[in-house]
């Protein structure tokens, strides 16, 4: 008897918690409670993830690139172990300079049937070659295609193929194709589809076009930057870029709004302009103030051996732009959130602020830089 009242107690307190005035988190994403439900309800929303596009149009600009260029990397790598070695895990290798200026052949590059990682094909029949070609494209994107001796070629490259680095997928790689990915892709991959749906749950009426909407709203990854970037930045005073903001790029939000927001609306383009001081089509002062400075505080709480481990990696902002056609509001907001790991607490972070954010204050001018 005394373990079946635990068991109600229990369930009314899970029951009160999905139905009462508190917040309830499951799997990281948050819940409404019953007010947020039904002032929400009664709005139409139409969610765009903007970056799946992205990603697969840098893609398809790397492999295009790639194509035309001979992959000559700056070394060249042989593998030592030819006997031992059974794969990219225990494989080793020596290096020299490429003074001889060798190249990967016979191969050709193609993007992923979903547009989301980049495809060498060559029929392989030998292990060692393999494994060479590996490690020598490998190269030759980390050190050649993406990177450059002059920093700002460097940003350049990088901010054309949105990523600071390229990866080996060896899960999906075999003798007849070795599959790489972009960081930018990674993280994407990871948080799309968490964010998409802590919108959903904010029990808004969702819609299948901007047209049908009372409020669109679009979500972005910037590319992802090592913290050696993000300082250079703010030293420089410049910003972290965002596609969407870029003047002129094809996938402009305000094409899809059909002349329905006035000019007190910040243009795709003009928005850049307006929030940065040396903007060439980037957030600037706004963003570095409000996101970029509270990483490098992140950075400097840490103790200097995990600080080490973690200017490793490179990593992503997120930004959501939020038109709302009945007050006649466009609002940008970048969060502060620094996605460099795959860990669930990053994930969760960024998910609570949109939520607390889009979700239950709508009108929250937290993070904005508009």
């Amino acid at each position: 008897m005394k373990n079946l009242i635990m068991k109600i107690v229990t369930l009314a307190a899970i029951i009160f918690g999905l139905s009462g005035c508190s917040s309830t988190t499951i799997n990281g994403l948050s819940l409404n409670n019953d007010s947020v439900l039904k002032d929400n309800s009664k709005t139409k929303i139409y969610y765009e993830d903007l970056s799946e596009k992205f990603v697969v149009e840098a893609n398809k600009k790397i492999v295009e690139d790639l194509n035309s260029s001979d992959i000559i990397p700056i070394k060249w790598y042989t593998l030592a172990n030819q006997k031992e070695a059974t794969g990219i895990t225990n494989s080793k290798y020596t290096s020299t300079v490429n003074d001889l200026r060798k190249k990967v052949e016979d191969g050709k590059f193609k993007v992923s049937n979903d547009g989301t990682k980049i495809v060498f094909e060559k029929q392989y029949t030998d292990l060692v070659a393999q494994l060479e070609d590996i490690q020598n494209i490998y190269s030759y994107l980390n050190f050649s295609l993406i990177t450059d001796k002059d920093i700002e070629t460097s940003f350049n490259k990088r901010d054309t193929y949105l990523t600071a680095s390229i990866y080996f997928d060896k899960e999906n790689s075999n003798m007849q194709e070795l599959v790489f990915f972009t960081r930018y892709s990674f993280f994407h991959d990871l948080v799309k589809n968490g964010i998409k749906k802590q919108i959903e749950l904010g029990s808004w009426e969702m819609v299948d076009s901007p047209e049908k909407a009372d409020k669109e709203i679009y979500f972005e990854l910037s590319r992802d930057y090592f913290p050696a970037e993000l300082k250079y930045l703010r030293k420089n005073k410049k910003g972290i870029k965002f596609v969407s903001l870029d003047s002129g790029n094809k996938f402009n939000i305000e094409a899809n709004n059909k002349g329905k927001n006035n000019s007190s609306h910040i243009g795709v383009g003009q928005s850049a302009m307006n929030l940065a001081s040396s903007s060439n089509g980037d957030l600037t002062s706004a963003a570095i103030g409000l996101a970029v400075a509270g990483v490098f505080s992140l950075f400097e709480d840490t103790p200097k051996k995990e600080n080490t481990i973690i200017n490793e990696y490179s990593g992503v902002f997120a930004s959501i732009r939020v038109i709302d056609k009945i007050k006649n509001i466009d609002n940008l907001k970048l969060y502060d959130t620094y996605i460099n790991n795959d860990m669930f607490d990053t994930r969760n972070n960024l998910f609570k602020k949109i939520h607390e954010t889009i979700n239950i204050d709508p009108d929250s001018k937290k993070y904005n830089i508009n």
